[in-house]
Order: C-alpha cells, then sequence, then structure tokens
C-alpha cells in the first residue's frame, strides 16, 4: 500500500506544471558549482550556485538520474563531484604521514591537516566518467557536446593547481560538492540533442533487462529493479540515504531471487516512488515534521497544496513553546491567522461532535471525504529505513482524529503556555529538560502517533514516563497535566461516559474519585504551608510529592499533623483567611473515606490531575478562593 500510493501521488505532482519535480530519467541533485566550458574545450569560469548566508546550500537541480553510489567506481552523467571530473582529491592527514588505504601517486599540495593528490583511484575515475561520456555523446554532432568532450580530453590533472579558477575555489571543489558544465551558455544536462541521448541509452538500457517479472504495483509483467535508488532526508541516517526496499543477506533471499528481485517493483514503479518520497523529504518541505527519531511525512491525493499549512499547524503547533532540542535543521515556519482561525473552528466543530463539510475546507480546495490523506513515520536501522507506522484514511477523518487528540488535551494553563501542544514537546516530557532529544525511546513517537491517527487509548510507557518526570521533579507543568488528562480520558471512554464526563479541563469539585481528592488535598496543604511560612524555600512538594502519589498510607498521616501546626499559625495572623483554608479542606477531604497503601499508574496520573487542578484553581478570581489567590500571589 505504501508505495502504490506514493506512485499515484507521483502521477499527481508529475501532472501539475507548477510543481518542481524530477520527470523520467532525471532526479534532484545538491549542485554547487557549474563548470564553464569555451570553444576550445578549456576551464573559463566556475560559477558558485550556492545560497548566501553563514551556512551556503547547494541549489537542487534536475540532472540525469543518479543511481545510489556505493564503494566502487560509478560515474553519474553530466553532474559529479571533483574526484571524477578532474581527477584529483583531498585526503585528511595527521601531520606525518597520508591517512587511508589510498595508493598515491603524486602530491600536489600538502598541509598539516590535509593534502590535495592524485591516487590510483581517481585517476581511474576520472578515465571512467570520460569513457561514459564519449560512449553516449561521442556521436552526437553538437557545438557544446563537442566542446565538453575536448575539455575531457585535455583536462590534465597533475596542472589542477596551475589553473586560476581551480586553484581559487580548490577548498570547495575537493569537498564532495557536484558540478553541472556549461557549454554555448546552455547547461549541457538542458541541452535537446544530449536529452534525445539520455533518453535513447534509457531505452536501451531497460531493453537490455534481462529479468521480467510481475510488478507489485502495476500488476504487469515488466522490467524490474534489481536494486532501489536511497532514500534522503530521514534524521539518522548517511548522507547518501538509505534504501527503504533492499536485501543484503543471503538469509533474506528466497526462491533463487536475490537483491530486490524478491519484492519485484517495475523501474519505473521504483523511479516514481522514490523520486516522490524524496521530494517530500527535502529540507524545505512543508510535509514532514520530526517526532523523535521518527521522520515523517504527509501527503492528500491531491494538486492543491494549501492543505499543507492546516496539516502542519494541527501536529505541530508554532505557539511560542519551548523549541529546546528541536531539529535546528528544519527550516522555522510562521502561522498565519487565518490557519489559526481555521483550527479554531475545526475544534469547535468535533467537540460538538459534528462532521467535517466540504464548505469547511473550501479555502484548502480539499474535500474532506472523497480526499485520500496518507502519513508515513520512518526511522533509520542498520542500513536501511524502517516503518515506524503507515495511516491511510480521509482528509476528514484524519483532521477529526488529531483535532480530538488536541481537546483531549485541553486544560487550564497561564497566558503563557501554548494552546496546542505539538507532538515533539511531548516527547521531551518524558526526559530532563536538559536531556538531548536522543534520550527519547526509540519507539514512543511512532506509538504516540498511533494512538492519536486510531483514536486509541495513549501509549502506556509514555503515560508512565511522564508520570515517573512529574514525580522525580516533584512538581507538573501545564504539558505533563494535559497528557494526562488525555490519557485519563481515553481509557475512560472506554468504559463508559460517566467516567470520562468526570474528567474535566478544571477543577471538577464534584469529582469524588479519592486520587484525584489525594491530590487536591496535597495542593491545599501545600498552599496552606506556603501561606504560613512565605520564605519558605522547600515545600513538602519537595520532599513528599511522588511519595504521596504512590503510596498514600504512609505520608499524609505525617502531612495533617504538620497541616495542623500551619493552620494554627495562620489562624493567629490572618483568622478570615485560616477560616477559608479550613473550608477547602473539609470540602476536599469529605470523600476520602481511606488513605490507600498504593496507588497504580492510572490513579498516580489521577492524583497528578487532582493536584494540577486545585493548584491551578488559587490562581483563578472565583469568589470561593479569591482571599487564597492573593495570599499565594503575593
Amino acid at each position: 500500500m505504501i508505495i502504490q500510493s506514493l506512485v499515484r501521488y507521483y502521477d499527481i505532482l508529475a501532472a501539475d506544471n507548477t510543481i518542481k519535480i524530477a520527470k523520467p530519467g532525471y532526479s534532484p541533485a545538491n549542485v554547487s558549482f557549474v563548470l564553464v566550458i569555451s570553444k576550445k574545450g578549456d576551464l573559463t569560469n566556475i560559477i558558485d550556485k550556492r545560497s548566501d548566508g553563514k551556512k551556503k546550500r547547494a541549489t537542487v537541480l534536475y540532472v540525469p538520474y543518479q543511481e545510489s553510489r556505493t564503494s566502487g567506481i560509478s560515474p553519474f552523467f553530466l553532474c559529479d563531484k571533483a574526484q571524477y571530473v578532474f581527477g584529483v582529491e583531498k585526503i585528511e592527514t595527521d601531520g606525518k604521514t597520508k591517512s587511508g588505504n589510498k595508493e598515491v601517486i603524486t602530491v600536489l599540495e600538502e598541509t598539516k591537516t590535509s593534502c590535495i593528490v592524485i591516487t590510483k583511484r581517481s585517476i581511474e575515475a576520472q578515465q571512467k566518467f570520460r569513457e561514459l561520456h564519449h560512449s553516449l555523446l561521442g556521436s552526437v554532432k553538437d557545438p557544446g557536446v563537442q566542446q565538453f568532450l575536448k575539455f575531457l580530453d585535455n583536462w590534465k590533472p597533475e596542472q589542477a593547481l596551475q589553473h586560476q579558477k581551480f586553484s581559487e575555489f580548490k577548498a570547495d571543489i575537493l569537498g564532495g560538492e557536484l558540478f553541472v558544465f556549461e557549454c554555448e551558455g546552455v547547461c549541457l544536462h538542458k541541452n535537446a540533442n544530449v536529452m534525445a541521448a539520455w533518453a535513447h541509452h534509457l531505452e536501451t538500457s531497460v531493453s537490455q533487462e534481462t529479468k521480467e517479472m510481475q510488478c507489485l504495483v502495476s500488476g504487469k509483467k515488466e522490467p524490474v529493479s534489481r536494486v532501489h535508488k536511497w532514500i534522503k532526508g530521514v534524521r539518522g541516517t548517511q548522507a547518501q540515504g538509505a534504501p527503504l526496499i533492499s536485501f543484503n543477506a543471503d538469509s533474506f533471499c528466497s526462491y533463487g531471487r536475490d537483491q530486490s528481485y524478491n519484492s519485484p517493483v517495475s523501474a519505473t514503479a521504483m523511479f516514481k516512488y522514490t523520486t516522490v518520497l524524496n521530494y517530500l523529504l527535502e529540507w524545505e518541505s512543508r510535509n514532514k515534521i520530526q517526532i523523535g527519531d521518527t521522520t515523517v511525512v504527509f501527503w492528500a491525493e491531491t494538486e492543491t497544496k494549501k492543505y499543507e499549512e492546516l496539516v502542519l499547524s494541527l501536529l505541530d503547533p508554532t505557539d511560542n513553546e519551548d523549541d529546546t532540542g528541536a531539529d535546528s535543521q528544519i527550516p522555522s515556519r510562521q502561522q498565519d491567522h487565518s490557519t489559526r482561525q481555521l483550527m479554531d473552528d475545526i475544534l469547535k466543530k468535533v467537540k460538538s461532535g459534528r462532521y467535517l463539510e466540504v464548505r469547511d475546507l473550501k479555502d484548502l480546495g480539499v474535500d474532506p471525504d472523497t480526499t485520500n490523506f496518507y502519513i508515513l513515520g520512518l526511522s533509520p536501522n542498520q542500513g536501511r529505513l524502517v516503518v515506524r507506522f503507515w495511516h491511510q484514511d480521509s482528509f476528514g477523518n484524519f483532521i477529526t482524529r488529531v483535532a480530538r487528540h488536541h481537546l483531549d488535551m485541553e486544560i487550564d494553563r497561564d497566558a503563557r503556555g501554548p494552546r496546542y501542544i505539538s507532538t515533539k514537546w511531548l516527547l521531551r516530557m518524558t526526559i530532563p529538560a536538559k536531556a538531548d532529544d536522543k534520550a527519547i525511546l526509540p519507539q514512543l513517537g511512532g506509538l504516540l502517533m498511533r494512538s492519536i491517527l486510531d483514536g486509541t487509548p495513549y501509549p502506556t510507557p509514555m503515560s508512565n514516563a511522564i508520570v515517573n518526570r512529574a514525580k522525580i521533579e516533584g512538581s507538573i507543568n501545564y504539558a505533563r497535566a494535559g497528557f494526562i488528562k488525555a490519557c485519563l480520558i481515553r481509557m475512560a471512554r472506554t468504559r463508559g461516559p460517566h467516567e470520562e464526563e468526570m474528567i474535566t479541563v478544571s477543577l471538577n469539585v464534584e469529582n469524588t474519585n479519592i486520587p484525584y481528592r489525594l491530590g487536591r488535598l496535597f495542593a491545599v496543604l501545600e498552599s496552606a504551608q506556603k501561606i504560613a511560612n512565605p520564605k519558605i524555600k522547600r515545600t513538602i512538594r519537595d520532599s513528599y510529592f511522588a511519595s504521596a502519589a504512590s503510596t498514600p498510607s504512609i505520608v499524609y498521616p505525617a502531612l495533617l499533623k504538620l497541616h495542623q501546626h500551619h493552620l494554627s499559625k495562620i489562624n493567629s495572623e490572618k483568622p478570615g483567611l485560616g477560616v477559608n483554608i479550613g473550608k477547602s479542606m473539609d470540602e476536599v477531604i469529605s470523600s476520602i473515606d481511606r488513605f490507600p497503601i498504593s496507588l497504580t499508574s492510572e490513579e498516580q496520573g489521577m492524583f497528578m490531575l487532582g493536584y494540577y487542578h486545585q493548584h491551578e484553581s488559587f490562581f483563578r478570581k472565583d469568589d470561593e478562593s479569591k482571599s487564597v489567590d492573593e495570599e499565594l500571589k503575593s
């Protein structure tokens, strides 16, 4: 299903002339330089195509198709790096000897840290590069082609540093950057005669395929690809990427079929799915987000791209939330007012139990019922990609599921807290604040997304991690409280509407659940301690929060005894305030008939929700707690 869906999406994008995606026979490449060749076949100029800025980035150009290259020598057509084009390379040194196992023929320049050299491998690479182009272009009667071939024949690697332009750009040229060629004022890979020669070469190559099998995508008998192009842009993979489909050991082979013949996909389908997946994973793509160790891509089967902003805003909200640990390689984005308003409208409609209709998404040009939507989570795994999760649904159902997640997460917060909490930030709630994102359990991102997309209870390992983190830190912020509330709601939803109604956004004084009441009681006891001792630096929350949430019967007798001392002091200094605190105590403790020996993970979550609700209520200006509010704020 994944490959078929990607192939269909490629066909949709390829039919739209406003979208830049590689056509058959071509692939995107990060090109840094254009080599200008004169009529005599001399290198006359090197044009830098990289973007300006602190960190220069190569320009994406669509060049003749480049297959994944491993350790062997395999030149690319009309776009390659210095080792193939110039026969020269740079190797790092330790100051005394040259590193690596490369057989050096000539040292052109040497410093303390590196050497510019000609090796046996670089000479062979240049020779194969020249032979490839003579075999494909030798019979082409075109001035630009002849100039290019003359350059390949005349270039002398040993004289590279004597060339003014090469010497000027040598540091960048030898850094693994890619080059294209300009002859007669036109990039050679865009020359009509060259494109015709390349198309003929591809047709000839396909016709020589010996393996014809039934394609798993099209169902037709076609030449199939033995090796699939690698996918780039998944965090954690090498720069050259990793394959989504590959078989690299005998144990994976069956019925005498090796490599990807085990899962026959035609060359055409392979090109389409790898091309569109790489397109979705490009650096500036608005069809991807990072969730923990999982790189997530999404798409809808429509030619319009307006839906992207809404999906990004739902999956990765851009409020003023803390971006600590975020992937800095992903460009920042701004959310416009209309998108935020659309999100609010969708949540209101989902909250009232109504279905999304065409008019709700008319500005996006997406039909919520008929437009298919897909979301794919990918992670690296021992040299290949692993699918963390895969979800297919109508666009309307997808929006409804994610909106339901945000509604389940809704909880009282201060003015500084973002209304919508991203999955990325939620995952960070499972680890210490100063920890790196690598500390997040690898499976959590996929498990969390599955629960959101399927509308099922949230993953137990994640809820346990957040509860444990709150116990360790002795406090709970609104992000953790919101997730705990969402977990409790989804578990209660499976048991009946009455239990679900008891779990609310703000303080619910009608909730008689004992763990919830115990959490509220702890917040009241803490507030009394702060009022009695305004300058105290370490409260009962710092000392007893974790044990109160785990083993109430051991902790609460001591806390209640301590509270009597605090209340006595308050009554002597501020009698009216003492009366209000006493009323709060009576109301909370009225439904507590026992202190349990221990609380389960779900009950600990309910305890923390009760604590958070009661604590936040002290900062809400209602008549009953106004005097307590003012005292705590002062």
